[in-house]
């Protein structure tokens, strides 16, 4: 099987004068011209269907097709003479109205979307000019189908397919007991020490370290995940029969129980039980056709493997192996060869919205504007890919508003994208789209992988894994289909795919935490807190590495061009569930002493209290080799000989009052905590949060 990494989607719109001779002169009677309804190119678009959007004067003619099944005229005379035309077929509108999502459709303005079908032989361009001259419609998209183009060529060989038969774990902390752990080093990371070893061939490859991780096993003593948060995985179908995975799996259990072929919850979909596969319109999730990779099952398990099960690896979100795990809603985009057109895959992320989806986790994207290998049509700003792609922005923007649940510790859901594969100094779209968090790949050594791509536009990175190093790409659940003897599979991937749901999955068990401690956060404020639980990638970025890859590709990374261009900064569960609950922090550096004044966090009065002593736990103290120094005017010495997290416990005695007043009329002992975050290199980030 080969190495598959983030799926890019062939993105074929350009922006060309179809029908020049037409857009100079024909202007319907609304002042618009037919050059400017019509919102993308022809070239590659599907043959036999186009998508409009109705001006809402045209609401009124519309209703009665909205509602009746099987429609092939709309209502709008002047279109429905285009269609007598070209033989029209069919009628539909693209975002799916319910009962129960009918407010929230109609306040974005997505029910006067519609994609009419017509006979395939008819020429696609000129029914565009003819739509377009219509004064009831105020834009024409053609519709394009996503398919898998390539991903970045593997440079190294490494063994790829591990099976759960005769797994036996090797210790690396990691406190579950699943089997292939401490292959996990984005969760973990050993350093130099680990299985994850660099490549000597490789001129300038720096070796693997410590830092370069999640921070994610002082985050699971918090909190391990949560049941009621729901990751949508817009992929590939996720193999709902991986024992792995298999017990977290969002399941719509009025589908499981109700009639096959009956839309029984009323949602606009039937049988939709793990979610719903808009590559082929129906139900049944797939993820075992002849072209399928295992793309979308291994992304689900980074993001949320069940734990502590005794077989595979761990999701970040999986819980405790108590079935409390983030759970994994199935969206399937992909299929074998096949694609979502624009239609579908716009109604796969308002899907996610309307069932309660909190995250949407997607590992896939159009080429890069700035991409090496081309990548002329692609978006490279917000108004031109809302322009050329407006019912998948539409569809994007509906999910921020509106996922998540109402008793939810969100309001409104997070869309995760991948940056892109093309080492390009532009972020792909949609991630780069703003309301959406792009995701930028790390190697073992903290160091941009050589694919990423990062740049403005690009919000945070993560482990993504780089295969320039032994086992250095990332271990995750695929489909069954890939072991032999029908028992659980896992294999190694690399690619910015594997970054983003490393971003999705801290942001779910954050999510999980705040849902714990019934905190709840509008999608913009935790975004943002989600964004900040980082630390300072610039300080690594020195050096530079050159090789070349199996097919006689030449590569030769400079770090230094990175800086500044890989988001906020690298990922940290650890500090994102702090924030949470609200526990100060400070960042220190490891192998330095320093000063840490108690008074951020026991405010002014520290000054007038007695001190009787600060401590930690001995784990915490072995953990990052903690000294606790000397203590005086209001600050307390602090140094660490590794990179880790410790909590420290400072007791303090205020005489005849608290801190904050003298109500108290004898000393009374205040205790407080922080928590310590030990990291090689600090930043200017790196004060109280």
């Amino acid at each position: 099987m080969k190495r598959l990494f983030c799926y890019i989607v062939l993105f074929s719109t350009i922006l060309s004068a179809c029908t020049a001779d037409l857009e100079e002169q024909r202007v319907s009677t609304d002042g618009a011209s037919v050059a400017e309804k019509i919102i993308n190119g022809s070239e590659g678009c599907v043959r036999g269907g186009i998508i409009v959007k109705f001006n809402t004067s045209a609401e009124s003619r519309l209703a009665e097709c909205a509602t009746r099944s099987g429609a092939t005229r709309t209502g709008v005379p002047s279109v429905d003479a285009v269609l007598d035309r070209v033989d029209g077929c069919g009628v539909e509108q693209v975002f799916i109205v319910t009962e129960k999502n009918r407010e929230k459709v109609y306040a974005d303005g997505l029910h006067l979307w519609y994609e009419l079908r017509f006979d395939a032989e008819s020429d696609v361009d000129a029914v565009a000019a003819e739509l377009a001259s219509i004064d009831e419609i105020q834009a024409v998209q053609f519709i394009h189908k996503a398919y898998l183009i390539g991903a970045p060529k593997a440079v190294a060989e490494t063994p790829l397919l591990f099976q759960s038969k005769g797994a036996t774990r090797a210790s690396n902390k990691i406190p579950f007991d699943d089997s292939y752990s401490h292959y996990q080093w984005s969760f973990h990371n050993l350093g130099s020490k680990s299985e994850v070893k660099k490549n000597g061939n490789i001129k300038g490859l720096a070796d693997p370290i410590v830092e370069a991780d999640i921070n994610i096993l002082p985050a699971w003593r918090l909190c391990t995940g949560d049941s009621s948060i729901v990751v949508a995985i817009v992929d590939e179908g996720v193999d709902n029969t991986h024992e792995d995975l298999m017990s977290n799996l969002w399941i719509n259990n009025t589908e499981l129980n109700g009639v096959a072929g009956v839309d029984d919850d009323g949602n606009g979909y039937k049988d939709d039980v793990y979610g719903f596969n808009f590559a082929t319109m129906n139900g049944a999730i797939t993820w075992d056709k002849k072209n399928d990779s295992g793309h979308g099952s291994h992304v689900a398990g980074i993001v949320s493997a069940v734990n502590n099960n005794d077989i595979g690896v761990c999701g970040i979100a999986g819980g405790s192996g108590k079935n409390d795990g983030v759970k994994l809603m199935s969206i399937q985009i992909f299929s074998g060869n096949g694609g979502a057109t624009s239609t579908n895959l716009s109604r796969a992320m308002q899907y996610a919205a309307d069932n309660g989806a909190h995250i949407l986790q997607c590992s896939w994207g159009y080429l890069s504007a700035k991409a090496a290998e081309g990548g002329y049509g692609n978006p490279g700003n917000d108004t031109y890919y809302k322009r050329i792609c407006s019912t998948e922005a539409a569809a994007i923007d509906y999910f921020v508003k509106n996922g998540g649940t109402k008793d939810g510790p969100i309001d409104g859901g997070l869309a995760i994208f991948a940056a892109g594969n093309s080492n390009a100094p532009l972020p792909a779209y949609p991630a780069a789209y703003e309301p959406c968090v792009a995701v930028a790949a790390l190697s073992p050594s903290l160091r941009p992988t050589y694919y990423t791509d990062y740049g403005v536009g690009t919000d945070i990175c993560a482990p993504g894994g780089e295969s320039l190093y032994d086992y250095g790409s990332i271990l995750s659940t695929v489909p069954t289909k890939f072991a032999q003897g029908g028992t659980s599979c896992y294999a190694m991937m690399q690619g910015t795919s594997q970054a983003c749901p490393h971003v999705s999955g801290v942001a779910a068990l954050g999510l999980s935490y705040a849902k714990r401690l019934g905190k709840r956060y509008s999608a913009k404020e935790f975004r943002s807190m989600l964004l900040s639980a980082t630390h300072n990638l610039d300080p690594y970025l020195t050096g530079e590495i050159s090789f070349k890859d199996a097919y006689g590709q030449s590569y030769n990374i400079k770090y230094p061009d990175y800086k500044g261009k890989m988001g906020l900064g690298y990922v940290d569960a650890y500090k994102l569930l702090l924030q949470i609950d609200g526990t100060p922090h400070k960042v220190i550096e490891v192998g330095k002493e320093q000063e840490i004044d108690l008074a951020l966090y026991f405010g002014e009065g520290v000054a007038n209290a007695q001190f009787v002593k600060a401590e930690a736990s001995a784990e915490d103290i072995a953990n990052i080799g903690l000294t606790i120094g000397e203590y005086a005017n209001g600050k307390l010495t602090v140094s660490s000989s590794k990179s880790g997290a410790a909590t420290i416990t400072v007791k303090m005695l205020v005489g005849g009052g608290s801190l904050s007043d003298n109500t108290q009329p004898y000393p009374t002992e205040v205790s407080k905590s922080f928590v310590l975050i030990s990291k090689n290199t600090t930043s200017s980030n790196g004060g109280w949060l």
